[in-house]
């Protein structure tokens, strides 16, 4: 039952942190045309969204997902699935990071058009990231004859 439970909140941090880490990139793609007190507005805004919706999201996700990994006593460590998925959390911590560099810099400057072009590659890179996750274990988990 708690692994239920824990399985639940992981997946629904996971939505949720996905969600906003796409919403901020396009929050910061959309102010890019805009003047540049509009621009400093958006940009605040991206750094609320972060602050508020995606980093605790994340937080929640990878305690989830930790907790997990006590309940079952590390069982997962033998499938090779495990690894790839494990793999594809690092690179979204990583884009996580990589994302919150860029919205600080954008409140910073009280702009974003400079790094616009910069969000669309990171919004690609979290939508191809959490793919290749659910890819790794929709497939190589529950394959038939697993």
């Amino acid at each position: 039952m708690l692994l239920n439970v824990l399985l639940a909140t992981h997946v629904l941090s996971l939505l949720l942190w996905i969600g906003s880490l796409v919403s901020i990139t396009r929050v910061l793609t959309a102010g890019a045309a805009e003047e540049p007190a509009v621009q400093a507005r958006f940009a605040a805004l991206a750094r609320r969204i972060y602050r508020t919706v995606s980093s605790p999201w994340m937080g929640v996700a990878t305690l989830a997902g930790f907790a997990m990994i006590g309940v079952r006593h590390g069982e997962m460590f033998r499938h090779g699935w495990w690894h790839g998925k494990f793999t594809m959390a690092l690179v979204m911590l990583a884009l996580h990071f990589v994302l919150g560099a860029r919205v600080r810099a954008a409140e910073a400057a009280g702009r974003t058009d400079g790094v616009a072009p910069q969000m669309r590659l990171l919004q690609l890179g979290v939508l191809v990231t959490a793919a290749l996750a659910v890819l790794f274990v929709m497939v190589l988990k529950y394959r038939p004859g697993a």
